[in-house]
């Protein structure tokens, strides 16, 4: 795997945290205790490799609908067992692998379909995304991967399917 000099390209959006505040660098006790962790799951499945990469060059790539479809499909191939109703299932799994059964749940279905409305509007050519619409998938797919980092796996498919229907 080649090392790039990532602090020599230009950054296209600032990142925040949940609570607003810009990330700081801070941390890397965490990032060294989960190095091996990552490295596993990369090698292991494919689409949380796909999607840590996404994660790590979103803030540079130029243009922010391509960086949107880009998290976007990462955050598809975490969480879309088929094709139909790709919206619904998408936000939905999302939401019930973040969320416990609730009124916090389906609020943030709501918002994550919310934002995969910004991500097919730029897919499709004609994008309606603000630049916290960016930001905003940007953190989404990072909360994912990192409950993914701190379970130390990836979610099969059948147990996405089993927590949003409450059989877990």
């Amino acid at each position: 795997m080649p090392v790039l000099a990532l602090e020599t390209r230009p950054r296209h959006f600032s990142l925040r945290n949940s609570d607003d505040e810009k990330t700081d660098g801070t941390g890397i006790e965490w990032v060294a205790s989960k190095f091996e962790t990552v490295m596993k799951l990369r090698s292991a499945h494919q689409e949380f490799h796909i999607a840590s990469s996404a994660l790590d060059a979103g803030q540079f790539i130029p243009n922010d609908a391509l960086a949107l479809i880009s998290l976007w499909g990462a955050l598809e191939a975490l969480f879309s067992p088929s094709t139909s109703e790709l919206k619904f299932r998408v936000s939905a799994l999302i939401a019930a692998y973040l969320h416990d059964p609730g009124q916090e749940r389906a609020e943030a279905q709501k918002r994550i379909a919310a934002l995969y409305d910004k991500r097919s509007a730029a897919a499709h050519g004609k994008p309606r995304h603000v630049p916290d619409d960016l930001v905003a998938s940007f953190n989404l797919l990072r909360s994912c991967l990192m409950k993914m980092i701190n379970e130390g796996g990836v979610p099969m498919k059948d147990e996405l399917q089993n927590r949003l229907f409450g059989a877990a």
